[in-house]
């Protein structure tokens, strides 16, 4: 009997932990289940994330293609040194362009320059013509009649006539005038 006792007993503890492993299966699959159901749905984000890698791809690829990538560094550095000396040639040009512009009109400032001093010169030269002139012209005025005077004949009464002219007076008025206003000599 004890044998079938312990044959009975470890059936029925068989039984019992396949019922046990059996539940234990069965709230696991309900678990996955409910664990499955519980999960959010990410397939919209990873369509956004497919898109953008989309994107991001072509835009590689477009920058593969450029020529800058396939150059060398060396390559590069002579496209380079090219683009500047064309650069350099035409600024060159324009500035050569400027500088002869330039000089013309400093050339006619210049120009205009010497004319307006060359005026100013004339203008001054002619000032001075003018007034040396009416110097001279005075000088001979005061100086020329009275030696035209004197050197014409005493019987013109040519001195005597200007001194009455000079002072507005009649020749006989004028000489008792003289005559009365002389200077009596000093005796030794």
């Amino acid at each position: 009997m004890t044998e079938t006792t312990d044959t009975e007993v470890t059936t029925a503890q068989a039984f019992e932990a396949v019922r046990h492993e059996l539940s234990l299966l069965h709230n696991a699959v309900a678990n996955l289940t409910a664990a499955r159901e519980r999960i959010p749905d990410h397939t919209a984000a990873l369509d956004g994330i497919d898109r953008r890698l989309g994107n991001v791809c072509g835009r590689l690829a477009a920058v593969e293609q450029t020529p800058a990538i396939s150059l060398t560094p060396a390559e590069m550095a002579q496209q380079i040194n090219r683009a500047a000396e064309a650069v350099r040639v035409e600024d060159r040009r324009m500035l050569d362009t400027a500088r002869a512009a330039l000089d013309r009109s400093a050339g006619q400032i210049d120009r205009v320059v010497k004319r307006g001093q060359a005026a100013d010169r004339q203008i001054e030269r002619q000032i001075w013509c003018v007034a040396a002139g009416m110097l001279a012209g005075i000088l001979v005025w005061a100086v020329l009649p009275g030696t035209v005077a004197r050197s014409l004949p005493a019987s013109w009464h040519v001195p005597e006539w200007m001194a009455a002219r000079t002072m507005n007076m009649e020749q006989r008025v004028a000489g008792e005038r003289l005559i009365a206003t002389a200077r009596k000599p000093e005796r030794p």
